[in-house]
């Protein structure tokens, strides 16, 4: 059976795209085979699509990956599943302006839900609150539709309807405009989930509850939503996207090496933000990846590269400090020249504190955790010549998202956004570490660079 694709989109950011997207992803799995995908570099609500499918979720990101990216992520989303949900990030025409151009339009702007529904060609189901609308909601609809004619809002679920006099108001308003609606929901009708910073907690911080909030999601969803339409809506994920099978064609000689390196990357509740993507692409480079948890294990001997993901190290640094196995373990790395990539919170491993616990001290830094977010895209690049990872000139996307900061903050690397530019991070012949997260999908060639260096290990 081709999969089928269809996208849920909010009004806003908070409607309840992921409340809603939980539920679906459980509902209809119990019905058929399903996969998610998320719009943008987040982290959380992937993991938690995975609690609910018990399969990977993959990122669709423009700005990270371009267009053919999002097309070649939505293609390992579709593998083995009838229908793939792909949850939207903030409001439906909310992007970014990076000073990159990946497709974008003025109104549907790069990396927003409505460039990556044009351009994957799926339709959208538009979530509104209508906690403070009655029938003004229609005209929300109807300009969020009406807005960019390339997109196709095929029906919108209501949410926070408070009464059963705000239902009818709400659907004949929706009805005099001609717009489907697919579902309501009342004003509480949803279980809420504790929060931290920007998202809900990590689904590795607490699964089995995690579980039950999602088999609650399901059962309000199953009896408030029109499953059946919905699926019907869904539109056959394109042909070139469906027969993907290795997502990205790396010229890797034309002999594969027998040896297959060991990449070990953290992992856990302190290392969660990982894209499974990144780890695949390196598989599929010809690596084998094997995860260690900071919190009580260190790196594994055989491993040719290290790779030190972001989470929240900061609610685990007392066990990571008590980790000196891992600790010495990081600071022999450095000194064989082990290739190491650090991520925002693996970052924070190498210097020599965060907040009053020792880290390995790899870096000259200290870190601190604060109510400050740094938050956004950038181009980096840099202008040292390193063999490892990075190339003088050039210049790739990342993603920023972290409360911490370090002193000092290192300038290995520039990092542009559309407004500003300024230095950070540390490279090295071997090392990479920094706040910035990256997805290997932003470039070719990233995945045989770190595939190379761990192979050279001895």
């Amino acid at each position: 059976m081709t999969a089928r694709g269809i996208i849920i989109g909010g009004s806003a950011s908070g409607v309840g795209k992921t409340s809603i997207t939980l539920g679906l992803l459980a509902a209809v799995g119990d019905q058929m085979r399903v996969g998610a995908a998320k719009v943008g570099p987040d982290y959380i609500d992937p993991h938690l699509h995975a609690l609910a499918t018990g399969r990977a979720s993959y990122n669709l990101d423009p700005v990270l990956t371009g267009s053919r990216g999002v097309t070649a992520s939505l293609a390992r989303a579709a593998r083995h599943v009838d229908l793939v949900l792909v949850e939207g990030v903030m409001g439906l025409f909310d992007g970014t302006d990076l000073p990159v151009q990946q497709g974008a339009t003025g109104r549907s702007p790069l990396g927003s839900t409505a460039q990556v529904a044009k351009q994957t060609g799926l339709p959208v189901v538009l979530i509104i609150d209508c906690a403070h609308l009655s029938q003004s909601v229609a005209a929300v609809a109807h300009g969020y539709r009406s807005f960019d004619p390339g997109l196709r809002i095929v029906g919108v679920i209501l949410n926070h309807i408070k009464s059963a006099t705000h239902d009818a108001f709400a659907r004949e308003a929706m009805a005099s405009a001609g717009i489907e609606v697919l579902g309501v929901i009342p004003h509480g009708g949803l279980a809420e989930r504790r929060a931290r910073h920007l998202g809900l907690l990590t689904a590795e911080e607490a699964p089995q509850s995690t579980r039950e909030w999602i088999r609650t999601l399901s059962e309000a969803v199953r009896s408030l939503i029109d499953l059946e339409r919905i699926t019907r809506l869904a539109e056959p994920i394109t042909s070139n996207a469906q027969h993907t099978t290795v997502v990205h064609s790396y010229p890797l000689g034309r002999e594969q090496p027998a040896r297959r390196p060991i990449i070990a990357y953290s992992e856990g509740p302190a290392a969660s933000f990982i894209y499974p993507e990144n780890l695949e692409l390196m598989q599929e480079a010809g690596a084998d990846t094997v995860g260690f948890d900071p919190r009580f294990e260190s790196i594994p001997r055989e491993a040719g590269l290290v790779w030190l993901h972001g989470g929240y190290p900061e609610n685990y640094r007392d066990e990571i400090a008590a980790n000196e196995p891992l600790l010495r373990a990081l600071r022999r790395a450095a000194t064989e020249h082990l290739p190491l990539v650090a991520e925002c919170g693996g970052h924070l491993l190498l210097g020599s504190r965060l907040e009053d616990s020792k880290m390995a001290g790899v870096l000259p830094f200290t870190s601190t955790i604060s109510s400050r977010l740094t938050l956004g895209y950038r181009l980096v690049g840099t202008t040292v010549t390193p063999p490892f990872l990075l190339a003088k000139g050039e210049e790739i996307p990342a993603h920023e998202f972290h409360y911490a900061a370090s002193i000092p903050e290192g300038n290995a690397m520039t990092l542009t956004t559309a407004r500003a530019q300024w230095r950070a991070g540390y490279l090295g012949d071997s090392f990479l570490s920094s706040y910035l997260h990256w997805h290997l999908g932003a470039n070719e060639g990233l995945a045989p660079k770190l595939v190379a260096a761990a192979r050279s290990q001895p």
